[in-house]
């Protein structure tokens, strides 16, 4: 948390030297897009360079456009492969009970292409779990204590926006 902002611990925090694990994680998704299109950038590997890690504070719609553009390198095909494979992949969750019945917290949407291949992939569901019985996710409604919803859909909605617009 420091060192994204060394002035948001409070004086408590201070005094202890810790924050919890929910202070931090409040933190980080308002600090990063998540807050502000319900999902982030963890990271970016381009051919021929290191990784782009340290994506903490890309937050606005513009700045994830810039970061996409930059993985896209202005390759039009790539683009139109991947709008297409999350579309699909928005449609098979949309029509899944599996989805509709499970919370998916934590969960990444993993890109890749090389000049074979353009994919995307959900991965990460250690956490996810299902929700009380009778409770059905439309994964697009705002999250209210209790109501398990994810913001999943917002942000590939969101996601898929942006790229239309790289």
């Amino acid at each position: 948390m420091i060192s994204l902002d060394p002035n948001e611990p409070t004086l408590e925090e201070r005094a202890v030297g810790a924050i919890t694990k929910l202070r931090y994680m409040q933190f980080r998704e308002s600090s990063s897009s998540t807050s502000t299109c319900a999902f982030r950038i963890e990271g970016i590997k381009l051919k021929h360079s290191e990784p782009l890690i340290n994506l903490k504070k890309v937050k606005t719609a513009d700045e994830i456009r810039s970061k996409m553009q930059e993985f896209l390198h202005g390759n039009t095909h790539v683009k139109l492969a991947l709008i297409k494979r999350l579309q699909n992949l928005r449609e098979k969750f949309e029509c899944s009970a599996f989805f509709r019945k499970h919370e998916i917290i934590g969960s990444s949407l993993l890109l890749i292409y090389d000049e074979q291949t353009v994919g995307a992939w959900m991965i990460d569901f250690a956490k996810t779990c299902p929700v009380p019985d009778g409770l059905v996710l439309d994964h697009r409604s705002a999250w209210r204590v209790g109501n398990h919803e994810d913001g999943y859909l917002t942000g590939l909605d969101n996601l898929l926006q942006i790229l239309e617009e790289c």
